[in-house]
């Protein structure tokens, strides 16, 4: 599975949902219908969330990295060189990094994550000093 094409489909998809919330929610109080269309949205992206925000569930995801389960380690890999954007994406790829950092990564696994982390470093550094 390419997970990389999946997380990007993924990050689309909530921002379509996150999206939709948010322009419901600008006439819900208009009537009784526009209140049902926004509520309907509200449920549609709270219960997808999960299931799109992290290949496998979110929910345990980081859990599941510290035990060593090797496909949600990839994907936790994959999420970070990709770095997805949609809502809360940032938190989550925050704390991805150290816990990629304290499980066991293959040694293909530890190229790409001292690769990402060499990438992450120069451009925090970058944003540093443009300030």
């Amino acid at each position: 599975m390419n997970y990389r094409q999946v997380i990007e489909g993924n990050a689309q998809t909530l921002r379509q949902l996150h999206a939709r919330l948010h322009e419901t929610c600008l006439e819900r109080d208009t009537s009784p219908e526009k209140r049902e269309l926004w509520s309907q949205a509200c449920a549609e992206f709270h219960d997808r969330y999960d299931e799109l925000a992290f290949p496998g569930g979110f929910q345990g995801a980081y859990e599941r990295i510290l035990t060593g389960d090797e496909e949600t380690i990839e994907v936790a890999l994959c999420f970070v060189e990709v770095r997805p954007y949609f809502f809360r994406s940032g938190y989550i790829f925050v704390r991805l990094i150290p816990k990629l950092g304290r499980t066991t990564l293959t040694e293909s696994q530890s190229d790409r994550f001292d690769i990402f982390k060499k990438r992450l470093a120069l451009w925090r550094q970058k944003r540093k000093e443009s300030r």
